[in-house]
């Protein structure tokens, strides 16, 4: 639960009219992503501590350099929470002149702060900082504990007590010096945590040294643990770990489970084939599904053949999607025999899976239902095919991959230029030229993202114009953004950049600030959405406090219907469960652009996130995780947290459809 009270902190003795002019300004120099020449500099000096730590938080998102000298002097703040959003800001930044003060932040005399220094720290990536932040965890470890047992801890939680100790482990992950982090998670060979924050950070890091740690969370008692250590042994590809992984996807806990099943998949051995095609018969779709998935990585098997055939025929579309890639793999002489039996499938996320097998079987028959599936040109379906066309033919797929760079549907044009840039074509810069004009008319800037990757593999003088004009014109920030850097990539400087048209609903930006000014007598609240589904209903706490943009977006949208009918088009078990595209495909959005709202808040339990293709890209996805995910802190806008309902989101499936959302604010 985002708590109300969160609203009132630094309510300070400033005149109110003065204080709602300075958040208004600092939020209007965050949405438009500058400094305003110096002004927000003198907020990061303010007086008022709200608007400090306001201003702090707006230099982290807006991310230039020259706001790192008066966030490091911040640093130096008396109020302790001033100092840790000043450290969480300069992670955001990632300036490497940052890391010395850092460093000494990492003594604070407050956990917070030096568990946000922490993470800094491994954001901005300096090797150098590994054996200090080693040094930090290895304080905050309780003394005499042989072994540090940790159960019941609330990651979703900023305030959590375990903190220090999570970021600074979640800190070495990204710093990865395998040997410090070895010193921090073993002792005298041996595992030195039970927790899955330990074993999270042993996967990350990938090491064979690290195995140990992997090895004892694979029988841990906390579910989370051993799922964390199936997926880290997948990673290390040790043939010798088979027996352990087929053990684990029998694990009685789902999630468990699920990760075993992707290990034995990800090890791509031969051995694994028994333990994966037990689960096609688990009382579980969901494991039928990850079975599916491993046996089209896994050597194939064709005893399996007529196991694999029946769900092809499944009433659940996602199972369909993943027998068909199965088969092409188990069967890969007879696929295209057994596709000529079937009637094309009514669902086109399967005639899209469909596109994605027979790229993956290749061969002269496959490339001739694919050419018989563009025929079709169902947008949902067509940038399926052509992917599979780039990954069969390879060079041979340019002119058709040209082609579609004229479809009407931008999802279509903007993958024939991602498979243009894969396969590093040139000579095509007329035609990406002609393609970027006609993408000016779409309200998605998908497409002209695209081009500006594709353009940027070209040899040839028109194609620098091409970028200088783009960086100097598009209507989109992001956009300029990218072709600016390609040029830079290129060894040229980029133009300034003209006005940008933002096509959003206009924010009140004073409005959207007033949590930080309560009136007083005004009592303060929680916004709430509550998304309806045929499971059962989800609420969800929205955090109107440090995500005012993403929030009211969120909410305008629910109130005028947009989600209404809704699938979640994208569910990943153990992960996430993600709706909101009015396309269905993962490509949609409401035709505008969201800047990110980072904030301090971690991905447990339960977090609702903004899906992106890029920073800066949100818009109506969005996701809630079911489970901790630390690889997105900092990354993906977290704007609310579910209440209540998530045995609903623990069901959800793909294509379930969110009936309709409401949303309660205090009224």
């Amino acid at each position: 639960m985002i708590p109300a009270v969160a609203a009132v902190l630094f309510v300070a003795s400033f005149p109110p009219q003065y204080r709602a002019d300075k958040m208004e300004r600092i939020l209007a120099l965050e949405d438009q992503r500058a400094t305003g020449a110096g002004e927000l500099d003198r907020y990061l000096r303010d007086g008022d501590k709200g608007v400090r730590r306001r201003a702090a938080l707006a230099a982290g998102r807006i991310g230039d350099a020259t706001s790192v000298p008066a966030l490091v002097d911040l640093m130096n703040d008396g109020d302790a929470e001033i100092r840790h959003v000043a450290a969480f800001a300069l992670g955001l930044v990632g300036d490497k002149v940052a890391v010395e003060r850092l460093l000494a932040s990492l003594k604070d005399n407050d956990a917070t702060v030096r568990a946000r220094s922490a993470e800094a720290l491994g954001r901005i990536g300096d090797p150098r900082a590994a054996a200090d932040v080693a040094q930090m965890v290895l304080g905050a470890i309780p003394k005499n504990a042989p072994m540090v047992t940790v159960r019941g801890d609330d990651p979703g939680n900023p305030a959590d007590p375990w903190l220090e100790l999570r970021l600074g482990l979640f800190a070495l992950a990204r710093l990865k010096d395998v040997k410090v982090a070895e010193s921090v998670l073993m002792i005298s060979g041996k595992p030195r945590f039970d927790w899955w924050a330990a074993t999270w950070t042993a996967t990350r890091l990938e090491a064979p040294g690290l195995k140990p740690v992997l090895v004892a969370a694979s029988s841990s008692s906390d579910p989370l643990s051993r799922a964390y250590a199936a997926r880290g042994l997948g990673a290390l590809k040790d043939e010798a770990d088979i027996p352990l992984l087929a053990a684990l996807s029998k694990d009685p806990e789902e999630i468990v489970a699920v990760n075993g099943l992707r290990a034995l998949g990800a090890l791509g051995d031969v051995r694994g084939v028994p333990a994966v095609a037990a689960a096609l018969s688990a009382n579980s779709s969901t494991l039928q599904w990850e079975a599916l998935q491993a046996l089209a990585a896994l050597p194939p098997d064709r005893a399996l053949r007529s196991r694999v055939v029946a769900f092809v025929g499944d009433t659940k579309p996602w199972l369909r999607s993943a027998a068909l890639r199965a088969l092409a793999r188990i069967d890969r002489d007879e696929f295209a025999l057994v596709l000529s039996g079937l009637d094309p499938d009514p669902d086109p996320s399967v005639r899209a899976a469909l596109a994605t097998a027979l790229g993956d079987a290749g061969g002269e028959v496959a490339v001739g239902i694919l050419f018989s599936m563009l025929k079709e040109d169902d947008p949902l379906v067509v940038p399926a095919v052509l992917t599979a066309m780039r990954k069969t033919r390879g060079s041979d797929s340019v002119e058709t991959l040209k082609r579609y760079l004229d479809h009407r549907d931008f999802a279509v044009r903007a993958t024939a230029a991602e498979e243009l840039t894969e396969v590093r074509a040139t000579g095509v810069t007329s035609s990406l030229v002609a393609s970027y004009q006609r993408g000016l008319g779409d309200r998605d800037i998908d497409a002209r993202a695209a081009i500006v990757a594709a353009l940027s593999v070209q040899k040839d003088d028109a194609a620098r114009v091409a970028l200088r004009t783009i960086a100097q014109s598009d209507p989109s920030r992001v956009v300029r953004q990218r072709a600016a850097k390609a040029l830079a990539d290129l060894g040229e400087p980029a133009p300034a950049p003209g006005p940008e048209r933002v096509e959003r609903a206009p924010l009140d930006y004073r409005e959207a600030m007033a949590p930080y000014d309560p009136i007083p007598g005004v009592a303060l609240y929680t916004p709430r959405a509550f998304i309806y589904t045929s499971l059962g209903r989800i609420e969800i706490h929205l955090d109107v406090v440090d995500t005012p943009l993403t929030t009211r977006n969120f909410m305008n949208l629910a109130r005028r219907g947009f989600f209404d009918g809704l699938t979640f088009h994208r569910v990943v078990p153990g992960f996430v469960a993600q709706g909101g595209d009015p396309r269905g495909d993962g490509n949609g959005g409401p035709g505008y652009t969201l800047r990110c709202e980072l904030t301090e808040r971690p991905y447990g339990r339960g977090a609702v996130g903004m899906a992106l293709s890029g920073r800066d890209t949100g818009g109506s996805q969005f996701f809630i995780t079911v489970a901790p995910t630390p690889h997105l802190d900092g990354e993906y806008t977290l704007f609310g947290r579910v209440a209540s309902g998530m045995e609903v989101v623990d069901r959800i499936r793909p294509g379930d459809v969110i009936e309709r959302i409401e949303i309660w604010d205090g009224n």
